[in-house]
């Protein structure tokens, strides 16, 4: 595992004069079979920045805004995804995102939902992905539908940036800590996981089970 984590290093080095924003190659790929967006992405380059599908909720009207869901596959191909500390993110829809064969940095994974109120839930399936360095989680869950698999992924070093924020009021409170690989809400379906790695650096951190998969309560 560790010789796979120096390779994304040196692949990072390699191919920086290379990169390309996510956000073109989503706005620029068509659909195919049930998908409305199918991204073919290329081993080695770099694609940049975060990419948000569906909506958002404003917490100061309760209401959500922006664009509707789309069904999307991103098609990896071993390319690293560096999200320069934005999110690769499905909200507020019952589309889905499935994720296969990318390396995740800089960044965190977010599928995003609410069934009460919206009834907005997102599904999808991450595989074969390596995340390292991630801002806030590697990966985090919220309200999401029951089809939700997680499995043959690397988790690394989720990195600690304050309390996140309820989804409501937009407040952060101390109970949704980050520095979690995989963060999972108390709300919604539970992702089916398994075959997964995660691993931190700092030996503390690696020690404590909750810093490596948690149930977050993020009703508040």
């Amino acid at each position: 595992m560790m010789k796979r984590i120096l390779f994304v290093f040196l692949i990072v080095l390699i191919s920086r004069l290379s990169a390309m924003s996510l956000k073109e190659v989503y706005d620029s790929s068509g659909a195919q079979g049930e998908y409305d967006r199918y991204l073919i992405l290329e081993t080695g380059n770099i694609y940049t920045g975060g990419l948000w599908i569906g909506k958002s909720l404003n917490p100061q009207t309760n209401h959500l805004e922006g664009m509707d869901g789309e069904d999307v596959f991103i098609e990896g191909n071993g390319a690293i995804l560096d999200l320069e500390g934005s999110e690769l993110t499905i909200s507020y829809c019952n589309n889905r995102l499935d994720i296969q064969d990318c390396i995740i940095i800089n960044g965190d994974v977010h599928y995003r939902g609410e069934s009460a109120l919206f009834q907005a839930k997102p599904e999808g399936v991450v595989s074969y992905c390596t995340f390292y360095n991630n801002d806030d989680y590697c990966f985090r869950f919220m309200g999401t539908g029951e089809d939700m698999f997680l499995h043959h992924n690397i988790f690394t070093n989720a990195k600690e940036t304050g309390d996140e924020y309820t989804y409501l009021t937009g407040f952060s409170m101390e109970w949704l800590p980050t520095g979690i690989n995989v963060a999972i809400s108390g709300q919604g379906g539970y992702p089916e996981y398994h075959d997964n790695w995660s691993w931190f650096s700092d030996e503390t951190a690696n020690a404590d089970s909750l810093r490596h998969i948690a149930v977050l309560c993020d009703y508040g």
